[in-house]
């Protein structure tokens, strides 16, 4: 009697483990975030790509509004200059594609090499394609100082709290 009970408990519980199973339904994969450019003759390539937005007050002519910037920023693979990192910042994001400026007061960007921080002067950041786990995108720019970032790119997940 306890070896049929036993054996119809083990029946059960391993019933309730394949049910518990899904089979060919859709699932949410995670991306697998990159960011790489061109620097001069240097081929920067992120290690981590990390995501991050937040909300500013923007004034223009008296009015007041609350607006979402998108910041992307990768940290380098280098092993020499560990530190370095490109960070990008989409103003007004919306949640949509586009073609948006590096310009003083529009977006921006940043090269950190070697301790020194290189703010851009000019540039555009464009997000190709959004989709319910990641934002795909490319970017170029030009620095203060005269170093040009080209040929960028990058594909990151969604920012923690983005309705999307």
């Amino acid at each position: 009697m306890k070896k049929v009970l036993l054996s119809i408990l083990v029946l059960v519980g391993c019933l309730g483990l394949f049910a518990g199973c899904s089979k060919n339904s859709p699932q949410v994969t995670a991306i697998n975030p990159t960011m790489s450019a061109t620097i001069g003759t240097y081929n920067f390539t992120a290690a981590t790509v990390v995501p991050s937005t937040l909300d500013t007050q923007y004034m223009e002519l008296g009015h007041v509004d609350t607006v979402e910037n998108l910041y992307i920023t990768g940290h380098t693979t280098d092993l020499v200059y560990t530190r370095d990192y490109i960070r990008l910042r989409v103003s007004h994001y919306d949640g949509l594609t586009g073609t948006f400026p590096i310009a003083p007061g529009a977006g921006g960007a940043v090269y950190y090499h070697n301790g020194v921080t290189s703010n851009s002067n000019g540039g555009i950041v464009v997000i190709t394609r959004i989709t319910s786990n990641s934002i795909i995108g490319y970017f170029s720019f030009t620095t203060f100082d005269g170093i040009s970032v080209t040929n960028g790119v990058f594909t990151v997940g969604l920012p923690d709290g983005t309705p999307f």
